[in-house]
């Protein structure tokens, strides 16, 4: 559908069944049975491209932007999924909203999808804030003589690896981390070559992976674009809480409602076995037991637990 909405993902050989995960999601969803659906080819075998086609789902290559050294991509053919995201408005020109989730995301409540692309219909970036999740520690903090305390947070220190002006590396390094991993943004919207900007200028010196997440973050940051930030259930990665009532992973924010979209991130075991586990806070009518189980938290092993 020309001009319409598009969601679009990205995944190698080995993330493919998280990206078949992802894609049954969504498309159990009624309100999202007819959303278009697209994928960044980052190293899919030649059958998995054509299974996604035979789903209807069209493949894209990546965009490799100049400059980038043909062995970093060979080693890791995933990296071009990064790469390419700050270019989906060119990769695929008849979409009129594009909103992006990477391939070890799935989704469990429709109204975060609606979330996401409504806010990014107003020509703003949609996306999360990881601050908003719960820790006890949001910045590393290294403490020097004095009293006198470094902060060592993720923009701080991808800003520094990229060679930023100290001025930049100090405005960026102590503002909240926007997760590139779930984001939406209008294809007409003016911040697509702002982002190119920095990326360009980003991957003169910094790192190709987590690029992507710092541009956004410069975008933002230090051009003052406006942006939506969302709540964690648009992104939600813990703490993690199930109610084997309602079958759902709640939030851990009081009252624990269902989180939207599951964001495996940091989960490494998990996003390729799914007999890997982790440590899960049950709830039942509602309230936290104190009792705590092992559980894997991808969509199959859900489903699965559901038919129980």
């Amino acid at each position: 559908m020309q001009g319409g909405r598009f969601l679009v993902t990205g995944s190698d050989a080995r993330y493919f069944p998280l990206l078949q995960e992802l894609i049954t999601s969504i498309r159990r969803l009624p309100e999202f049975t007819g959303l278009a659906l697209a994928c960044v080819d980052g190293g899919l075998t030649p059958g998995q491209i054509r299974a996604l086609q035979a789903q209807g789902i069209p493949v894209s290559p990546p965009h490799i932007p100049a400059g980038i050294p043909p062995r970093a991509l060979r080693q890791r053919p995933s990296l071009a999924i990064g790469l390419s995201k700050l270019w989906l408005d060119r990769l695929f020109p008849e979409a009129g909203t594009i909103l992006w989730l990477d391939a070890d995301a799935w989704v469990q409540e429709a109204s975060a999808l609606e979330l996401l692309f409504s806010a990014a219909e107003t020509q703003r970036p949609a996306i999360g804030v990881i601050a908003e999740l719960f820790t006890h520690k949001p910045f590393r903090v290294r403490w020097t003589p004095f009293g006198l305390a470094q902060i060592r947070s993720i923009l701080y220190k991808n800003a520094s690896l990229a060679r930023l002006p100290r001025s930049i590396q100090r405005q960026v390094g102590v503002r909240p981390t926007l997760n590139g991993g779930i984001f939406s943004l209008a294809r007409q919207a003016p911040h697509w070559e702002v982002l190119r900007h920095w990326q360009k200028r980003v991957l003169r010196h910094g790192k190709i992976f987590a690029s992507d997440q710092l541009s956004i973050g410069l975008c933002v940051y230090a051009d003052h674009m406006e942006a939506a930030f969302l709540p964690g259930t648009c992104n939600y990665m813990g703490p993690w809480y199930f109610d084997p009532q309602r079958n759902r992973i709640c939030q851990h924010l009081w009252p624990h409602h269902p989180a939207g979209i599951i964001h495996l991130a940091g989960h490494d075991d998990m996003r390729l076995d799914l007999k890997a586990t982790t440590e899960v806070m049950l709830l039942q009518g509602g309230a936290p037991t104190g009792r705590k189980q092992l559980m894997n938290l991808r969509y199959a092993s859900l489903q699965k637990t559901a038919a129980l």
